[in-house]
């Protein structure tokens, strides 16, 4: 008879084996998807009556909202079937199934300082090309914007008429009199714990007629900013 631990894995080293195992399978997407995820191990009351003294596992993924909807029945099901392989034999658990469900955002609180105000002055941001940014990240994707030859602003303050409100967007870009916002995601000031309330404040922006408000991944950002800069602009063009 085996004798079973009973002992859950770690959860981050398990997310971690999980992505690999993901990755090295032809998975990288989805391996992706669970960059920036959390998880959460419980069990049954009973025994599974499927292997003798063995109980049924539930794991409970937290993730951005923004990648919910990418969850379908067949990402689930890969995602399961590489669980069945990477967790341990003899923890005593048999997977039932997984749970996918957006982090629980706290109420929103004031917003950053502004960046780049009228001193260009803030505390906690870096200084580059005389202007303030928030992240090394941030600046690879002023630079992009300035080898693509458009008018942009980036951490500009927009002060939101009629309802004494302030918000601060990323960058600001005007192209052929088309007006977009590019928003860089995952990183100090964007992590997956804000998403809901950069949604609230893309959601604000529409209601002005803002309609192109883009949101890509910082690692993207980083590595290749000429492409996501691109790619925005593609978008932009499209309205």
């Amino acid at each position: 008879m085996t004798q079973y631990s009973y002992s859950y894995p770690d959860e981050a080293g398990f997310l971690y084996t999980l992505r690999m195992y993901l990755e090295g399978n032809g998975n990288e997407n989805i391996s992706f998807l669970l960059s920036k995820a959390q998880c959460h191990f419980s069990c049954s009351d009973s025994y599974t009556q499927v292997e003798w003294d063995t109980f049924w596992l539930y794991i409970d993924f937290r993730v951005p909202i923004p990648q919910l909807s990418k969850f379908t029945p067949e990402v689930k099901k890969t995602i399961e079937d590489a669980i069945r392989v990477v967790f341990p034999p003899d923890a005593g658990y048999i997977l039932s199934s997984i749970y996918v469900a957006p982090f629980i955002e706290s109420p929103p609180e004031e917003e950053i300082t502004a960046a780049n105000n009228g001193s260009l002055g803030s505390v906690g941001t870096i200084e580059y090309d005389k202007l303030r940014f928030r992240s090394k990240t941030e600046t690879r994707i002023y630079d992009a914007l300035k080898r693509a030859s458009v008018l942009f602003f980036p951490n500009a303050t927009a002060v939101l008429g009629g309802k004494d409100e302030k918000r601060e967007p990323d960058f600001l870009v005007c192209k052929d009199g088309k007006w977009g916002i590019l928003e860089v995601m995952g990183d100090q000031y964007h992590p997956p714990s804000t998403a809901m309330r950069d949604h609230d404040r893309a959601r604000l922006f529409k209601d002005y007629g803002l309609i192109c408000i883009e949101f890509y991944d910082a690692c993207q950002c980083y590595e290749k900013p000429d492409e996501v800069v691109a790619d925005f602009l593609v978008r932009l063009s499209r309205l």
